[in-house]
Order: structure tokens, then sequence, then C-alpha cells
């Protein structure tokens, strides 16, 4: 094959999975996350330092949970950090900060912005004037920038977690005693799957809550995938019932076979100017596929039968959306199996003019094609037929 200036991306998968054994705290996802992505105490150390304009030591030590070797943050500072703040103080600490990319300002933000709004409509204030406990908030903007940091380091494809477990009883706030899991916890989590079990004690915080509502929006137990690292972290607390662990996992996924959802529904009183928004519109929504087959319903009317497929996790969205965008009044879904091939990108200099093409292989077989556009582009421009384009650009392979 004739590959000059080619461009080759493999589509593998990296998923970060989080397997929240005990639930999950902000200091435990950093600590996880510093193991996986080898990134070194000290540089958070200085990053915060300078952010605060004060001391700030952070340190993951190694300890052991039932033998297990786990890494548990430290964290220590100049008093001098230490000051009343509300969400809006610290969006506008995160937004004036030279030190953080965009992505990690958004990110971060967007996660106290959770927070925020659980404790407002809690304790009917407006979301700007949400009060952070002095220390609370330090440790709080510590774990949730470090979080965002650490994942844009860590570039992974996709993050998952598994079922968020809370605990029960009372525990002591600033506020008095609280039931558990805290009245924060349970509005961040609302929407998730969780498991409640009696162990006593705050589980998930709310600033883990936050960080699986934003990173998360469906939960699994289920994985699959080769294991490139595992991490284990703790926290400061120990249970009788289980284990204070977080592990994570960092998987390498081809994913030759899928598990997908089809959801359909049949139409017989849309226009094919409706149906056919609706193509672009899924697509947009994260629907793998959107196809339309004619059929015949009840009084033999024409209709058209609306199939979706997508992943798992986009089920809810996608179907509360057919069911609002379109003129159907249910729909049915099924799990589906699906195999696909690997998949690569290249680029073909034909003529002068750079030609995408992609390339499928399997088991002992390969097979390529140029992609449309690049084929019409090269038609348009030199007026050739696009057949005679297409044939003479297979020839070149």
């Amino acid at each position: 094959m004739q590959n000059n200036a080619a461009c080759i991306i493999t589509l593998i998968m990296n998923t970060l999975y989080f397997d929240m054994i005990s639930g999950l705290a902000g200091d435990m996802t950093v600590a996880g996350l510093m193991n996986i992505g080898g990134i070194r105490s000290q540089i958070l150390s200085e990053l915060f330092s300078e952010f605060f304009k004060s001391r700030v030591e952070i340190v993951s030590k190694n300890c052991f949970v039932n033998r297990i070797k786990c890494s548990r943050l430290s964290i220590d500072f100049d008093k001098t950090a230490l000051k009343k703040r509300n969400f809006l103080t610290i969006k506008e600490m995160i937004s004036s900060s030279s030190l953080i990319s965009e992505k990690v300002k958004k990110d971060s933000t967007e996660i106290f912005r959770i927070i925020a709004e659980a404790e407002s409509k809690i304790h009917g204030q407006n979301i700007d004037t949400v009060h952070f406990h002095e220390v609370g908030a330090i440790d709080s903007i510590i774990d949730i920038i470090s979080t965002a940091y650490l994942l844009e380091k860590i570039s992974p494809d996709k993050i998952a977690f598994s079922t968020p477990v809370t605990g029960s009883g009372i525990i002591k706030s600033e506020h008095g005693t609280i039931p558990v899991p805290s009245p924060a916890t349970m509005e961040i989590l609302k929407g998730l799957d969780i498991k409640r079990i009696d162990a006593g004690d705050e589980l998930t915080t709310p600033t883990g809550a936050a960080i699986i509502k934003y990173y998360c929006n469906n939960t699994n137990i289920s994985f699959s995938g080769k294991i490139l690292k595992t991490a284990y972290s703790t926290g400061s607390k120990s249970f009788d019932e289980l284990p204070n662990i977080l592990r994570i996992l960092l998987l390498e996924q081809n994913n030759q076979t899928h598990n997908i959802v089809e959801i359909e529904a049949n139409v017989d009183d849309m226009t094919g100017e409706e149906i056919g928004f609706l193509m672009d519109s899924f697509l947009k929504a994260g629907a793998l596929d959107i196809f339309f087959t004619p059929i015949y319903m009840k009084k033999n009317r024409p209709a058209y039968k609306i199939s979706i497929l997508c992943f798992p996790d986009k089920t809810q969205l996608l179907s509360e959306k057919l069911l609002k965008e379109s003129s159907t009044a249910g729909i049915r879904f099924s799990k589906r199996k699906r195999i696909v091939l690997d998949r690569e990108f290249t680029t073909l200099n034909f003529k002068g003019y750079a030609v995408n093409l992609k390339q499928f292989s399997g088991d002992n077989f390969v097979k390529i094609y140029p992609e449309y556009e690049s084929v019409a582009e090269v038609a348009r421009q030199t007026g050739t037929p696009f057949g005679t384009v297409y044939r003479e650009i297979l020839k070149n392979l």
C-alpha cells in the first residue's frame, strides 16, 4: 500500500475502573490516582503551595489494610491557608489560577458545583453562598483539583465506577448530628444505583459522591479487559465489617465483542422530515447507529420502525429522548451482542490529494476502503466520475 504521509490511529480503549469496596472519599481517590499515574506527591505539594500562597505538604504513605499494601494520603498546611470560603470564592480561586489547564479548571469547578447545589437545596441557601468549613474546604479543594489534575495526566478513554456503597447510622457535623448517608451525599447520588450497608459510619462522602456523579452517568459491577495497572488506597478510618479500600484498575479494551442495546419503536404518524431529523439528533446524543425500516402496522398503515443501537449506559437517556421527540407511545429494547473488527485509519497521497482510508482487520484478513468524503472531494476537484476515482484509488492500495 502507498501510504505517503500516513497517519495511523489504533482504536484501543483504556478504561479507568473504580472498584469502590468501601465507598469513595476524596483522599482515597487522589492516593489511588497518584499510584496509577506514577505522579509524585512533591508535584502536588508544589502545585498547592503556589495555589494557596502558603506551605502545603502532600504525602502518599504506604500502609497495610488486612495485609494489603495501600496508599494513604496525608495533607499538612500552614494556618494561613485557613479561610472561610464559599462556592463563589472557590470558583474565583480556580478560574484565576495559572497553574492548571482549562480542562482541570472546568472539571474541578463542576465537581464543586455538584456539591454546592446539593448543599444549597438541603440548607435553603443561594448556591454561591454555600459555606465550606475552613479545614474541610482546604481538603476538598486539594482533593477535587488533584482528582481533575491526575485524571488529565492519566487521560483514560473512559472512566467507570462500581455501585457506590454508603454506610448507616449517625455522625457529627458542624451543624450537629446528621444521618448517614449525609443529606448531601444522598442528594448528589440521586439517579444512580447505590448499595447501603450496616457499617455504622460514612463510607461515600459528598466529595466522593460528586466525583462519581461528574465522571459517571451509570454504575456497573461488571468489567472486562486486560489489566494494565492496579492501585489500592485507603483512608483514615477502619471498619470491622469490611476493608476500607479503594481499588482502581487501568484496563485495556479493544472491545471486539460488545454488549449493546437495541431500542425500537413503531410510528405511523410522523413526516419524513420529522423522522429524518431524529437521525442526526440521536447520533449526537451518543447512539452508535440509528436506522429506519418500512413496515405495515394495524389497518395496513404504512409506517416505520425506528431502531437505535447504543451502549448499555446510554439506554435510559436515549429511551427518554425517543419517547419525547417521536410520536410513539411506547418503546421496546433488547440486549444484543455485537462483534466488530479492529479498525485503523490511514491517509493515502493520491494524485496530490490526501485520501482517508479505513482499514478493518480480523484473523488473517484485512479490508481497506477509501472514505466517501475523500473520494467525493477528488471527484469534484478533478471532474472525474466518483466510481472511476474509487476504483483508481483501490488499484493504488
